[in-house]
């Protein structure tokens, strides 16, 4: 009797034995087959992004800041706001130089306060639209130089929008940014002006990605967008004349 009961529990030990691993074996196929599915999901999803971020910009060059503000501005207060001006403590001096093509040029303005001179003030009535320039704030041991770039009281726009704009631009480049190995793109800037009547005009390159074809590519879309565009307005309503960039290839400044 005790020879047939040693017998049996032999028996069930093996089967339980032989069910554990059937058991571990199918989980272990069953988690290898979800970490293939894992995977290759990642990889489908990295390859459908790639690039995804490749239009990374399309606007003002610099800090937006309307017309009609910098027409009105008495002080440095004008251009910060209260976080950063909370920053800049005794103010030794501040300038104003204008850029041109992100250089800094001999076109300035100086004085030794926050408030603003009579020639700071007739620097900053005489600028025109899209015009760019710097802010360089002297206070205690620290310099502080905001960008910016003028604009009008309600700047031009995609007729679609700018998410639409966005998607036309990525969805364009989608085939031939895809033979490109993405670390050798450069980051790269394409003007153009959208003129009072709707239109595109003095589309040009500032700064290429490394690959003409690309910047070519994206020089032909943006004379090319479908639909059209709702021009610049200045503060009485009438229309203006807007430069834009279009920012591509890496993500640079």
């Amino acid at each position: 009797m005790k020879k047939t009961i040693l017998i049996s529990l032999a028996i069930l030990a093996t089967l339980s034995l032989v069910a554990f691993t059937l058991i571990n074996e199918n989980v272990a196929d069953i988690s290898k087959t979800a970490n293939i599915k894992a995977s290759e999901e990642n990889k489908k999803e990295k390859e459908n992004n790639r690039f995804s971020d490749f239009i990374y910009d399309i606007g003002t060059r610099f800090r937006p800041i309307k017309k009609s503000d910098v027409i009105h501005a008495t002080s440095i207060k004008n251009f910060v706001d209260e976080h950063e001006m909370g920053e800049i403590e005794s103010v030794k001096s501040v300038e104003f130089i204008i850029l041109e093509k992100d250089e800094r040029t001999d076109k300035r303005a100086s004085g030794n306060s926050a408030s603003l001179n009579k020639t700071q003030v007739n620097f900053l009535n005489a600028f025109d639209y899209s015009t760019s320039f710097l802010m360089k704030i002297n206070y205690k041991d620290k310099i502080s130089t905001p960008h910016y770039t003028i604009v009008p009281e309600v700047q031009a726009e995609y007729i679609y929008g700018k998410d639409a704009l966005v998607k036309y631009f990525i969805s364009n480049t989608k085939e031939a940014t895809a033979k490109i190995p993405e670390d050798k793109l450069k980051p790269a800037k394409l003007y153009f002006t959208v003129t009072k009547k709707g239109t595109i005009d003095g589309v040009y390159l500032d700064r290429s990605s490394g690959y003409p074809e690309i910047d070519n590519l994206v020089t032909r879309l943006i004379s090319e967008t479908p639909g059209g565009w709702i021009p610049a307005t200045n503060s009485e309503g009438k229309t203006v004349d807007q430069e834009l960039v279009v920012s591509f290839g890496l993500i640079g400044c």
